[in-house]
């Protein structure tokens, strides 16, 4: 992998090296982090999601499909399911929240 095929993702305190146009969720779990998916990874259960740690230029856009599952959150909160790495990016994993799509309540 060359530099400029390179992007950084720091999950937490740990730094992943990937490539653009990868899943965040699979970047995440290729790495071999324990990552809840819950749904399978559809964006359904909102049980992906994760914080951005500052800038968020390196994901894709927030989809219609975050929009109406994060609400007011989306952009602050990504569904690692949903969001693509096009540079690089810091996340962490929110504390719980109760949400009317997860099927145990966080």
């Amino acid at each position: 992998m060359s530099n400029e095929e390179k992007v950084s993702l720091t999950y937490g305190e740990r730094c992943i090296e990937s490539r653009p146009g990868k899943r965040l969720l699979d970047t995440i779990l290729d790495a071999g982090f324990d990552h809840r998916h819950v749904c399978g990874g559809n964006g359904f259960c909102t049980s992906c999601r994760v914080e951005i740690v500052g800038e968020s230029s390196g994901l894709s856009p927030v989809s219609r499909l975050e929009r109406d599952r994060l609400g007011s959150e989306a952009g602050r909160l990504r569904l690692a399911c949903q969001s693509i790495l096009v540079g690089s990016v810091a996340v962490r994993i929110p504390p719980p929240v109760s949400s009317r799509f997860s099927p145990d309540g966080d």
